[in-house]
């Protein structure tokens, strides 16, 4: 089964880890591009988190001093914000919508199902949106998400899910996945979901998927691309907290200028690079 973003918008999907304050900044720069640039309306939502008041001012900061027309930041403190008519018209006025870190399951529980989440989805769907997400605003844009694991095997124990976003369908997104312990956790969600796409975003490295199903990296780190189309797993038969069987798992690691189709499921190698042999 092909992997495809859910509508006719862009995605720019973080491993999180960009500091606002750093001066050589790549991904934020590239997000007000994808958004209009210098026309470009953004929304920051802070839905992932409780303390919401200092992030959406550093981002308001660095996206003012990077240079857009507007920047509207919104908290999502509850699920009221999400019915609220004044922050949905904001929304059907942005070039571009920014979730940022924290909890992806407080994401999901305080968007999904409101007003502004129909509205973000029907925006995504049917135009030229621009959605990004970083860490867990990141996480929570696939159709699987990890809201818990601790890496430490492979075991059906090793992971938590639930369902996300579902921007991005057939799929799970791992972020800041240059720590340790985070392809042990999307190995064990190959298992319980078997022809899968995991998608391990390193900190400070991002993917830009387009409507046709393909993305690039970018950023400073690399993205594991993990095909879990296995031929055989022993989740049925073992314990929780048992080792788990995995076989004829694919992996790619690709970095900046590298692409992937989520279509074909084959890697895209960049004009002008020698493939190994040549």
């Amino acid at each position: 089964m092909a992997t495809r973003p859910q509508g006719k918008g862009t995605l720019l999907i973080i491993g999180g880890a960009e500091d606002p304050d750093d001066d050589d900044l790549r991904i934020l720069p590239h997000l007000v591009k994808l958004a209009g640039g210098k026309r470009a309306r953004l929304m920051v939502c802070a839905a992932a988190t409780e303390e919401a008041g200092s992030s959406l001012r550093n981002y308001r900061a660095v996206f003012e001093k990077i240079g857009v027309a507007e920047v509207m930041s919104v908290p999502f403190n509850d699920r009221g914000e999400g019915e609220d008519r004044r922050v949905v018209e904001q929304l059907e006025r942005a070039t571009g919508v920014f979730l940022i870190g924290g909890d992806q399951l407080r994401i999901t529980s305080v968007l999904a199902g409101t007003e502004f989440g129909r509205c973000l989805r029907e925006r995504f769907e049917t135009e030229r949106l621009l959605v990004a997400g970083t860490s867990a605003g990141a996480a929570a844009m696939s159709s699987t998400m990890i809201i818990r694991g601790d890496g430490s095997r492979v075991s059906r124990s090793a992971v938590e899910l639930a369902p996300g976003l579902g921007f991005l369908d057939e799929s799970v997104i791992d972020t800041h996945f240059d720590r340790q312990g985070r392809i042990q956790r999307v190995m064990a969600v190959f298992a319980q979901n078997p022809g899968t796409i995991g998608l391990g975003i390193d900190g400070d490295t991002a993917i830009e998927v387009k409507p046709n199903g393909r993305f690039t990296v970018l950023g400073r780190g690399v993205v594991f691309v993990f095909d879990g189309r296995v031929s055989h797993s022993n989740v049925a038969q073992v314990r929780q907290d048992e080792p788990l069987a995995l076989i004829d798992s694919k992996v790619h690691v690709l970095p900046a200028g590298y692409g992937f189709s989520l279509k074909t499921r084959r890697p895209i190698i960049p004009k002008g690079t020698r493939k190994s042999g040549d």
